[in-house]
């Protein structure tokens, strides 16, 4: 396993005009100010407010190619015409669920980029296969089209994300690469290896289906069997662990949704507790996605905020390596969320937010305070997020860190 403080990005973007070469460094956030003896862990500290957009995406569904009921072409449509401006379609690798008028996936595809690097049954790409519009931007890594944009698909173009769905257990999203295996037998190891060499990005998905009280709890894991009497301590560790390990392995699919043996009560418990293990030291991020499988976009379908200064990859890849991302669902309206800033002077963190109903502020997993300023000049060693309610939706933040502990 390696961990990794940076990940160097080296691309060809295929344009109308040519083809450039873009280098960039990514780095995890590693935000911090110190004041008064204090350390102040704020993700959102290197955010430019006065340049970024809130862009809506989701990061995980599912088509025909997989276990998922609309065509890649239906699918594409779904999420441009509900106002979306990222997608990445990330059908099973295995391609192990058929159901009845689906297809069989259990053969490798020959992409547009010629060759094969690995053995995959992703192949839900490229879109063009599926819709009549063109991109105007390819993004290219090591020879292999990691994303492209589509300035005709929605209401400012929609960039797609090559990625997939790794469905040895515990599943894992893939995105900006093409790993994928046509059989389920990899170690999170050997995924994650494949996601790192091919430059791309990952999170657990909904890794709280396998916790204690999930409907998949006694699954077997890939690098060991099923937990012997489970609990949250262990499963926390073993997920958190490959956040720590692994510089490309970001955090995990978050979802405020009910049912599902009340997922979204569960993977609050579960970031609260990867936060209150890791978060002093290592950054762990969260990002919102549907795991859509069906004809339509959900009306409180989870998603995640984007704060990017454009519609690029390279501004996406910032945003979500750094935690510049809030998590909602789809709402009547929207927060408008114009900076969030700490005060060292007033030891506050002030939140500069509009067309809201409620702000809540979580401190060690719990309820701890209300309202867009918070007073931190007392504070030790304390784990925050907030919660923005409006229009009967609620938008998650990642962590912030108070204390004198070492962050990244």
């Amino acid at each position: 396993m390696i961990f990794k403080k940076c990940l160097f990005l080296l691309s060809f973007v295929t344009t109308k005009t040519g083809l450039v070469l873009l280098v960039g460094l990514l780095a995890p956030s590693g935000a911090f100010a110190a004041g008064g003896g204090q350390v102040i862990k704020n993700p959102y500290e290197n955010v430019n407010w006065d340049r970024v957009s809130v862009y809506k995406a989701n990061f995980h569904s599912h088509t025909v190619l997989s276990d998922g009921r609309a065509e890649p072409g239906e699918l594409i449509a779904m999420y441009a015409e509900a106002g979306y401006d990222i997608l990445a379609i990330t059908d099973h690798d295995n391609g192990y669920t058929h159901r009845e008028g689906e297809r069989d996936l259990m053969e490798t595809y020959i992409h547009r980029d010629g060759y094969d690097r690995v053995p995959t049954a992703e192949t839900s790409w490229p879109w063009t296969r599926w819709i009549d519009e063109v991109p105007s931007k390819i993004w290219v890594y090591r020879g292999i089209e990691s994303s492209a944009f589509y300035p005709e698909l929605g209401r400012r173009g929609m960039l797609a994300v090559r990625g997939a769905e790794l469905s040895t257990t515990p599943h894992m999203s893939s995105l900006f690469n093409r790993c994928g295996w046509p059989h389920g037998r990899q170690t999170d190891d050997e995924r994650l290896d494949c996601v790192e060499e091919n430059g791309g990005l990952a999170y657990w998905a909904h890794p709280t289906h396998y916790i204690p009280g999930g409907p998949w709890e006694d699954r077997t894991y890939s690098r060991r069997p099923v937990f012997d009497d489970p609990d949250w301590e262990e499963v926390v560790a073993y997920f958190g662990d490959y956040i720590v390990d692994y510089d490309v392995m970001l955090g995990f699919e978050f979802r405020d949704i009910t049912g599902q043996n009340n997922r979204g009560e569960r993977d609050r418990t579960f970031f609260d507790s990867l936060l209150a293990r890791y978060y002093p030291e290592h950054d762990v991020f969260i990002q919102g996605s549907d795991d859509n499988h069906g004809t339509s976009v959900p009306e409180n379908a989870s998603m995640t905020l984007v704060l990017a200064e454009d519609l690029t990859e390279e501004a996406v890849r910032h945003a979500l390596k750094n935690g510049h991302n809030l998590v909602g669902s789809r709402a009547a309206s929207y927060p408008e969320f114009n900076g969030i800033a700490v005060d060292e002077e007033a030891g506050t963190i002030v939140l500069d937010f509009d067309n809201y109903e409620r702000i809540i502020w979580i401190k060690d997993g719990e309820e701890y305070a209300t309202g867009a300023t918070l007073d931190i000049s007392e504070m030790e060693n304390a784990v925050l997020r907030f919660e923005v309610e409006q229009a009967g939706a609620t938008f998650f933040s990642q962590g912030f860190y108070v204390g004198s502990r070492a962050v990244d």
